[in-house]
């Protein structure tokens, strides 16, 4: 009788220590959770409050998209180091050598003269939106432009020239998938986002930025 005893106090003292270490690891997760999410809204807003407001004004974009944008696209970095993909400079090789007619309306005529690193940059993601390199030819910018001083006007720019009119309608849902897929939000079936929260995670994000702007004016 007494072994039981003992035995069915050392099993509760287990699970009481069981309990407690799954208590504090979730705390801990969800301390960090709304810590981190905090600070990237915060960085964001101190990097890039002022020049987004500037480029938001000029186009006559909403601010609140375009910091959401920041956030989910390079997590408010000052510096954003440029993304390589591969697949994107295949094709666009593949054009260079006239073995691909165009690259959504890019020729080999536009690749002209350009080496291999060239078509590189022309092939990674720059800038705190994260364009594509050959973008710039949209906008009539040198590539590294997309980046620097003046990446977040230009970069607005692009926006301003690929899906302005969404969301000057406040159609927020298509304007997120449009810059990560080049598509509109389909109307059935799943995002084809990258990552299937990317615009649900953007339109919390722009309801946080608007309540922000609007304390701070």
């Amino acid at each position: 009788m007494k072994r039981l005893l003992l035995g069915a106090i050392a099993f509760l003292l287990f699970a009481l220590i069981v309990g407690v270490i799954v208590l504090k690891y979730k705390y801990h997760l969800e301390y960090n959770t709304i810590t981190i999410h905090k600070t990237v809204v915060e960085k964001t807003m101190a990097n890039y409050k002022d020049p987004v407001l500037k480029a938001a004004q000029k186009y006559d974009l909403p601010p609140e998209f375009l910091l959401s944008l920041i956030v989910l696209e390079s997590s408010g970095r000052k510096i954003v180091p440029q993304r390589f993909e591969k697949h994107v400079f295949t094709k666009l090789d593949a054009v260079a050598r006239s073995k691909l007619k165009n690259l959504e309306g890019i020729t080999a005529k536009d690749l002209k003269g350009m080496t291999d690193s060239d078509l590189k940059d022309f092939a990674s993601s720059w800038g705190p939106f994260q364009i594509m390199g050959y973008k710039c030819l949209e906008i009539g910018v040198d590539v590294n432009e997309l980046q620097g001083k003046n990446a977040v006007m230009n970069g607005v720019k692009w926006i301003h020239q690929n899906y302005g009119t969404e969301l000057r309608q406040g159609n927020y849902k298509d304007a997120f998938h449009l810059h990560n897929t080049g598509k509109p939000y389909p109307s059935l079936g799943p995002p084809r986002t990258y990552n299937k929260d990317y615009v649900p995670k953007g339109l919390r994000y722009v309801e946080e930025f608007k309540a922000l702007l609007k304390k701070q004016t």
